[in-house]
């Protein structure tokens, strides 16, 4: 079990270790069904137990991890069905917040999603997929909380954090990602243009299609 302790000033050790084992399980270091050894995360991150406890519960609240009746951590699987459920959701709500975030552009909002996908581009050039992950979902969190619509955005993030692992895909599918990054280009473009319904669709298109490929390769571990 991998964990990789960021050097990121947290306000909490608490913070600092569900934000590890959160990125861990949802960029696929950590693999679903495999258990989470609290004395072993401890040591690895140079913490008492105590606060390893309370950043599992809080990942179990979530449904990345399952408690079992022996207190054990395993990390959670989500069937076929429930990720579909959960995308077909997705889809709706964050097209949706595309395309309020479009109608309220302003010359910082474009900058910021320029500069992330300047630094997309450095991680397809060098085949971080890792990283390439990381800046996907700021990329989205980006737009989804310019929308103007604070409980559309509390809505989205509280089911994206179900599906997030899904960004792993990066890591075994290079075409995907280069795909992917291309959908970027155009959802920016778009937005520049003010084309609302166009940047929401490609956002309903690339949320499906980073589905398809997760689960063509989930399936057939």
């Amino acid at each position: 079990m991998p964990i990789i302790n960021t050097q990121i000033n947290w306000r909490t050790k608490t913070e600092m270790i569900y934000s590890t084992l959160r990125e861990a399980i949802v960029s696929g270091d950590i693999k679903t069904g495999e258990k989470i050894v609290l004395s072993k995360v401890a040591s690895d991150l140079g913490v008492s137990p105590s606060p390893v406890r309370e950043a599992i519960k809080q990942l179990a609240a979530e449904g990345l991890i399952d408690l079992t009746a022996h207190t054990e951590a395993v990390v959670s699987r989500l069937s076929e069905k429930d990720f579909r459920e959960f995308t077909d959701i997705r889809v709706i709500l964050e097209s949706e917040a595309t395309k309020c975030a479009t109608k309220l552009v302003t010359p910082e909002f474009i900058a910021k999603l320029e500069d992330i996908l300047a630094k997309m581009q450095e991680c397809v050039d060098q085949e971080d997929s890792k990283r390439y992950g990381v800046l996907n979902r700021e990329f989205h969190e980006t737009i989804y909380e310019s929308c103007g619509n604070e409980q559309l955005t509390k809505l989205i993030d509280s089911i994206t954090v179900r599906t997030d692992r899904a960004r792993a895909v990066f890591s075994y599918d290079y075409s995907r990602l280069m795909e992917s990054f291309q959908e970027h280009r155009d959802i920016v473009e778009a937005i520049k243009a003010g084309q609302a319904e166009k940047a929401g669709d490609i956002v309903a298109t690339q949320t499906r299609a980073g589905l398809e490929s997760y689960l063509k390769h989930s399936l057939n571990q």
